[in-house]
């Protein structure tokens, strides 16, 4: 097992990607607390691993601190960080957006990240080390259209992930993101949006492997990089998008 005896606090563990993180991450020997604000789901999830669920509105610093030491209580240490928790918000550009939007989705796709991260780290420097994974997206690397809230929220994730792979790496401590595609991971606006053909066409041209991703895929590089297989890899955003980023899919005849 590849993290036996590890701890594990997963953010927007209740469902979707945060979810299959947890799944794997308690296949593979881990004891996985989950941080949500679903209680429904969030219960369910924990219950089904043997794992412990904590009521945590990572918007709100108090709450982050409050999670992470619960966790130690619980299970005596903290190992790894998984930041899945986010705020997709509206669809706005900057200029029709509120104010109100703009911090209510910042507050938890990045203050949530840093607080939860600040806290966490306290605990694993106290035991010579630990890993912190941030689930970020491709908007963050790429921009996309009338999102301009949640695009800066992630894009900023990246420069939170170096700054503390950088003050941390000397303490053991490795920090990384990883940045999901379009991913079937049974978000609302996902559901609804996958059956319309247009889009679900428009998804699957986006990529060079013509589909949409599944959260245990994203799990399965989140396990990578908080296990020691990963042990010199710091400071790194790994995109696993069906290589939606990496240019044009293949054109649909030969060019001559």
């Amino acid at each position: 097992m590849r993290l036996l005896d590890k701890v594990a606090l997963i953010t927007g563990g209740a469902t979707g990607i945060g979810a299959a993180c947890a799944r794997r991450f308690a296949q593979e020997g881990a004891r996985v607390a989950i941080a949500d604000i679903n209680q429904n789901d969030g219960r369910r999830t924990a219950e089904s691993m043997s794992g412990q669920f904590i009521f945590c509105d990572v918007a709100i610093a108090e709450q982050c601190r409050a999670a992470v030491a619960e966790t130690v209580a619980c299970y005596g240490r903290l190992d790894i960080l998984i930041n899945a928790a986010a705020h997709l918000g509206g669809y706005f550009d900057a200029a029709a957006m509120t104010p109100e939007e703009w911090r209510a989705v910042l507050a938890v796709t990045l203050d949530g990240v840093f607080y939860c991260s600040k806290y966490a780290v306290q605990e694993m420097l106290k035991t010579g080390g630990g890993s912190i994974v941030t689930i970020a997206s491709v908007e963050g690397m790429t921009g996309a259209a009338n999102h301009a809230a949640y695009v800066t929220g992630k894009s900023a994730l990246f420069g939170l992930t170096r700054s503390m792979a950088i003050d941390f790496g000397k303490h053991g401590v490795r920090v990384n993101a990883i940045s999901p595609g379009i991913i079937d991971s049974g978000r609302p606006d996902i559901e609804r949006l996958k059956h319309d053909p247009d889009i679900s066409r428009f998804w699957r041209e986006m990529t060079v492997l013509d589909r949409m991703g599944r959260p245990d895929e994203v799990a399965a590089a989140a396990l990578f990089l908080a296990s020691d297989e990963a042990s010199y890899i710091t400071g790194q955003n790994l995109a696993v998008d069906g290589g939606w980023t990496i240019g044009h899919p293949p054109l649909p005849r030969p060019f001559r």
